[in-house]
């Protein structure tokens, strides 16, 4: 690389988020109304609540209204409240990734766990946790690229000592050794692994991404978010088969 890496990212406010906020605000003041309106608190005009309640509408409002905003303000606005909680400012560099105060070394993490399904990245170091959630961000795809190649470079380099010096390395339900690869305590030596890729999935509207690997001419298909360090191991296996 010719020039040092150095990205800074601002957060993005999650406008679908803010959408089912509004909707979850709405939803509580209607059942609020619904509620107080017998106790002579009117939030609402009183035949508007009488019309709703005397409606097919009014007994589903009053038995799953409140579970209903539960779920719209704590489950689909929820990346509105990490918003307002993220930094302003997200820094990139050879080094590290900072945040306000906050500095993580590349040096120091331990694990990274893509999960596509959320768009997020968690990266887990000496010093704890941190869930990157890629849409938050100016350009996602640019910060995800430089997250991965300074994390996966890294824990790569130190995955190839492990297994020379003839230590397994666990990738979730993977184990990774000197002879090839387990899973459930069956080895596919080196000579059995075929192919190794990523494959994007769509069911019924939920994205995900599995890794499938090819092994004695089948192949099997392992959720890419349960395959800790999946980057990692995508890595050595791609390298060591092309090898």
């Amino acid at each position: 690389m010719e020039a040092a890496l150095k990205h800074s990212h601002h957060k993005i406010l999650p406008t679908h988020s803010v959408y089912w906020f509004l909707a979850g605000l709405a939803l509580l003041y209607v059942e609020a109304a619904a509620l107080l309106d017998p106790l002579g608190v009117p939030l609402l005009p009183h035949q508007m609540v009488q019309d709703v309640l005397r409606s097919g509408f009014g007994f589903y409002l009053l038995l799953l209204g409140i579970p209903c905003c539960i779920w719209v303000l704590g489950w689909r606005a929820r990346d509105l409240f990490v918003w307002l909680m993220a930094p302003h400012t997200l820094t990139v560099d050879d080094e590290g990734l900072r945040a306000d105060g906050t500095r993580i070394r590349w040096r120091d993490v331990r694990e990274i766990i893509e999960q596509h399904a959320d768009d997020c990245v968690t990266l887990r170091h000496t010093g704890g946790t941190l869930r990157l959630r890629l849409f938050l961000w100016s350009d996602p795809d640019v910060l995800h690229e430089a997250v991965l190649e300074q994390v996966v470079s890294r824990l790569l380099e130190r995955v190839s000592h492990q297994v020379s010096e003839g230590k397994p390395v666990r990738f979730g339900p993977l184990v990774l050794g000197d002879l090839g690869l387990i899973h459930r305590g069956k080895l596919w030596r080196w000579d059995d692994i075929e192919s190794i890729r990523l494959q994007d999935e769509v069911d019924q509207g939920y994205a995900s991404r599995d890794l499938v690997i090819v092994a004695q001419g089948k192949a099997r298909k392992f959720d890419e978010a349960k395959v800790i360090n999946a980057p990692v191991l995508l890595a050595y296996l791609s390298g060591r088969l092309a090898g």
